[in-house]
């Protein structure tokens, strides 16, 4: 009896390590992103406002109920404070990618399964910038346009299924060894019509359909090529009005984005990497028709720096029909950042913008943003 038992204690001692490396059912995740910043100079008014995001996550690991593989995913977000850009600078592009109006949402909840070997498939409530238009190099900085190119955010009536509201969707993507391809059918309206801070889950295509697509294709190691359209169904209003000054609706919300990215080099033996973005979206309905940016981002992640740069052009309707008079052609965005890891649950991230023509409005004045980002994560 006595031997029996001792090689029972040797067995489950030998087994606690792989007991230990289990991956948990469901995994819990909080996170907390201030900022707090300085309109030094420029814009509308100088001035400083800080803003906040809390989100809560929840992560399943859904194999041993479906199929091995699957998974969901939700995620409920609190942004409060009041908005940067919309109460002092006047830029279009966005000072920080966190500035929304305030309220409690149910940002994602997705289920997602695999299709045979390299495939996968999701439905719910899906961000559109979590599989399309993904800027990895330039996920380091604040600028709004660094997370999903202006010329796609601006698109919709009330903007695609991008934070802060999202839309019901359904994504597919396939994955081989030097490239990968997605393609989603999203409800066109993101969150409730007429009131944007509320969710709403509709199947794609009950208030129109916004299709995108893309392809990433693997050019040499750590180097990346990513091309991508965007199409609605519906018909928008068209900027420039009839002669007799009647609304024109019109087909043809479309758009597309090319992107190249990675690994440039080493530099004092730290790794430099870059990226350059170039998207189009239709001018009769948009206000943005051109958008070029990208940067450099230095050293290792917990001590990173970056330097990048955000180009929004109008299109030529909206500068003759739409915005102020004598606007200028560009908004551009110059952005110097740091973001330094000084604990595992906190990151802190000074930044500085320079904002040109911001607007396109020639009574704005170029604006100076400084702060700094606050990110803590459990």
């Amino acid at each position: 009896m006595k031997a029996n038992a001792l090689t029972a204690l040797l067995l489950a001692c030998s087994a606690t390590p792989a007991l230990a490396e289990t991956k948990p059912p469901i995994t819990l995740g909080v996170g907390y992103t201030s900022d707090s910043f300085f309109n030094v100079d420029g814009g509308i008014k100088e001035g400083f406002r800080q803003m906040g995001l809390l989100e809560l996550t929840g992560d399943a690991d859904l194999s041993p109920v479906l199929v091995d593989g699957a998974s969901a995913h939700a995620s409920l977000q609190w942004v409060h404070g009041r908005s940067l850009s919309g109460d002092l600078i006047g830029d279009a592009q966005v000072h920080s990618n966190i500035d929304a109006p305030d309220a409690v949402r149910l940002f994602e909840a997705w289920l997602e399964l695999p299709v045979a070997a390299k495939g996968r498939i999701k439905a719910g409530l899906v961000d559109l910038n979590g599989d399309f238009d993904v800027q990895t190099v330039g996920a380091l900085f604040l600028n709004s346009s660094h997370g999903i190119g202006p010329d796609f955010s601006q698109s919709g009536l009330q903007g695609p299924s991008i934070f802060p509201i999202t839309s019901g969707a359904v994504v597919a993507g396939w994955q081989e060894a030097g490239w990968s391809a997605r393609i989603g059918l999203f409800d066109a309206v993101a969150g409730r019509r007429g009131d944007p801070r509320r969710n709403a889950l509709r199947l794609p295509g009950a208030t129109g359909l916004l299709a995108v697509a893309e392809a990433d294709v693997k050019l040499t190691e750590g180097v990346e090529l990513q091309v991508g359209g965007w199409q609605y169904s519906d018909k928008f209003d068209r900027i420039e009005l009839a002669a007799d000054g009647a609304t024109v609706r019109r087909r043809g919300n479309r758009g597309a984005y090319a992107q190249l990215e990675g690994r440039l080099g080493t530099v004092a033996s730290q790794p430099l990497d870059g990226w350059v973005r170039v998207g189009t979206a239709a001018s009769h309905v948009n206000t943005i028709g051109l958008y070029t940016g990208g940067g450099l981002a230095f050293g290792p992640e917990n001590g990173r720096w970056g330097l990048a740069l955000a180009r929004a052009r109008l299109g030529n309707p909206a500068r003759r029909a739409a915005a102020p008079a004598g606007a200028d052609k560009h908004e551009t965005v110059i952005e110097l950042t740091y973001a330094r890891a000084v604990a595992e649950w906190l990151t802190i991230q000074p930044d500085v913008q320079y904002v040109i023509n911001p607007g396109w409005d020639p009574s704005l004045g170029n604006a100076l943003v400084a702060g700094v980002r606050l990110n803590f994560a459990l």
